[in-house]
């Protein structure tokens, strides 16, 4: 059995080695496995960094985990983050003190208030890329938030990371994850990190998660706030319609993205 496990995992990082995703339903069909069965294994391989889940399927993580300052590669729904971080940023005013979790679309918007007009704001980060990114705009003061370092996310969390966030307190607070569905909420694999992002939204008066549209409809291991505790989502124009109504009538404000009609001249890089 535990060959066989390895032999399917092989199978599916082959597979994502050809292709850029893969769904559930043909793995179950490739492996003669519930989709239940299938979903566990893509949870466990999610765990161990192997590969990155979204909903219906899996994308390997090749990429999503290096997409920082000098990636070399387009990552993947650039242009979906692109369009968070412009709806992100309108939601920021002067003088507003925010905190930026770590995060490739948190990374597009510190890359917004680097160079957009708004200024006399005050950051706190946890992410190492994100507080050299904003180190090159003087009149923007950084906060950077210390801790154990997640070497392949570039990020601080654990227990001091926790303590110095909760002697804190933003205005606004733009968090990221991994999914958010209607029946559990929002989640991220690593339970330290949930930990830290659930500090960030108590901390804040409001909290803003940012995600992408590839990441609703599943779950992750670790929950950050159940649906009712959420403030307001942003997302992108993929959105499923259906899915942002059911966020909507659960009392949850939902800003999507609008889709760049010159994607090209309006990439921060």
């Amino acid at each position: 059995e535990a060959m066989l496990q390895e032999e399917r995992k092989q199978y599916i990082l082959n597979l994502l080695s050809a292709k850029s995703s893969v769904t559930v339903a043909e793995l179950s069909k490739a492996f003669q496995l519930s989709e239940v069965s299938v979903r566990k294994m893509l949870v466990k391989m999610e765990e161990q960094g192997e590969i990155k889940r979204t909903w219906g399927g899996a994308v390997s993580v090749e990429g999503s985990l290096q997409e920082y300052s000098h990636s070399e590669k387009v990552p993947k729904y650039l242009k979906e983050k692109l369009s968070i971080a412009k709806a992100a940023y309108e939601c920021i005013n002067d003088g507003d003190a925010i905190m930026l979790d770590s995060g490739t679309t948190t990374l597009q918007i510190a890359r917004l208030i680097k160079k957009g007009p708004k200024r006399k704001i005050m950051v706190t980060t946890n992410a190492i890329n994100i507080a050299m990114e904003l180190a090159e705009a003087e009149d923007i003061p950084v906060v950077l938030i210390g801790g154990e370092v997640r070497h392949r996310i570039l990020c601080c969390t654990g227990n001091f990371a926790d303590e110095m966030v909760r002697r804190l307190f933003f205005d606004k607070g733009f968090v990221s994850g991994n999914h958010l569905s209607l029946e559990h909420g929002f989640t991220t694999p690593n339970i330290g990190e949930a930990n830290f992002k659930r500090a960030v939204m108590n901390s804040s008066k409001e909290s803003f998660i940012v995600l992408d549209h590839s990441k609703f409809g599943d779950d992750s291991l670790s929950l950050i706030c159940p649906i009712k505790e959420m403030d307001t989502v942003i997302t992108d124009w993929g959105a499923p319609i259906q899915f942002v109504e059911q966020l909507r009538l659960k009392g949850v404000r939902v800003i999507c993205g609008n889709e760049p009609v010159n994607y090209w001249k309006d990439t921060v890089v």
